[in-house]
C-alpha cells in the first residue's frame, strides 16, 4: 500500500484521483484549505482516507500542513492545487505575493521543502498546455500579473520546479498536463473529460515510469517546453522560490 498526498482534492481533478487511488487500495491524505471544505467530502469517501487541511495562501498554513505530512509514512506527494483569480478573488496572497504565484508555485515549493527528508516514493507537479505561453523571470517571480499571463508563467515554474526537485531529491519528480478539461478553474468550453485528466495523475502517482520523462499527458511523454529544459532556469527559480520561502542556503546539487 502506498501513501499519498493530493493537495487541492476536494473536487475536480484530485477528487477524481484520489477515488481512483482508493479504489486501487492505496492510502489517499485528501488535502483540503479548510475543515468545513474538506470534511464532508471525506466522509463521503470509501477507503483508507484521511483529511489534511491548510490554506496555501499562507506560508503559516503551509508550514503547519508539512509538519502534519512528516506525522505520515508519505510515499508520494501530487501538487494538484491550483488557482486562477478571478473575480473578488484576492489578487495577492497574505504574505504579499501575487495570488497564483503564491498558491501554485511558491506554497508546493514550500511544502516539498518541508517533507523532504520524508518522502520516500515520487513527487508530482501539475503543469499545462498553458505552460508554453509562461515566461517566467526568477528575478520578477511574486510581483503583479494579469490573471491568464500569471497562470501561465505559473504552470513555467511548475515544470521547472519538478526538474529542479528531482535533481535535489534524488527521488522521481515530474509535471502531469491533465490536458484542458472541465473543472471550475477551466473556461465552460473546455472539451476534455475530468476523469482523463485524472486517471493520467493516478497513474504517475503510481505506475508510470517517470524516470523516462519529466512530462506526461495522457499517460504519454510530453515535451518539456523550450526553455524550460535549462538547467540553470530551473535553478534560478527554485532559488527565488527558496528566498521567498524563508529556506535561507538551500541549493540544487
Amino acid at each position: 500500500m502506498t501513501t499519498i498526498c493530493l493537495t487541492g482534492s476536494t473536487d475536480g481533478i484530485g477528487l477524481t484521483a484520489a477515488r481512483t487511488l482508493l479504489d486501487q487500495g492505496h492510502r489517499v491524505l485528501v488535502h483540503a484549505r479548510s475543515e468545513q471544505r474538506g470534511r464532508p467530502v471525506v466522509d463521503g469517501l470509501s477507503g483508507d482516507v484521511d483529511l489534511v487541511v491548510g490554506d496555501l495562501a499562507s506560508l503559516t498554513q503551509v508550514r503547519a500542513l508539512g509538519e502534519r505530512l512528516r506525522a505520515e509514512p508519505l510515499d508520494v506527494l501530487a501538487h494538484n492545487a491550483g488557482v486562477w483569480v478571478r473575480g473578488d478573488a484576492p489578487v495577492v496572497t497574505e504574505d504579499g505575493f501575487e495570488t497564483t504565484f503564491g498558491v501554485n508555485v511558491l506554497a508546493p515549493h514550500l511544502l516539498t521543502s518541508l517533507v523532504a527528508g520524508h518522502l520516500t516514493g515520487r513527487l508530482l507537479w501539475l503543469g499545462s498546455g498553458m505552460a508554453t505561453s509562461g515566461r517566467p523571470k526568477p528575478t520578477a517571480l511574486g510581483g503583479s500579473r494579469e490573471p491568464r499571463q500569471a497562470y501561465a508563467d505559473s504552470k513555467a515554474c511548475d515544470i521547472a520546479l519538478a526538474l529542479a526537485w528531482g535533481r535535489r531529491l534524488g527521488l522521481p519528480s515530474a509535471a502531469v498536463d491533465p490536458g484542458w478539461v472541465a473543472t471550475k478553474l477551466a473556461s465552460s468550453g473546455a472539451p476534455g473529460r475530468v476523469e482523463d485528466g485524472a486517471d493520467t495523475l493516478a497513474w504517475c502517482c503510481t505506475e508510470a515510469p517517470l524516470d523516462q520523462a519529466p512530462y506526461w499527458k495522457d499517460r504519454r511523454p510530453e515535451p518539456v517546453p523550450g526553455r524550460l529544459r535549462d538547467a540553470g532556469l530551473q535553478d534560478a527559480i527554485a532559488a527565488a522560490c527558496d528566498r521567498f520561502a524563508g529556506l535561507g542556503g538551500d541549493r540544487i546539487a
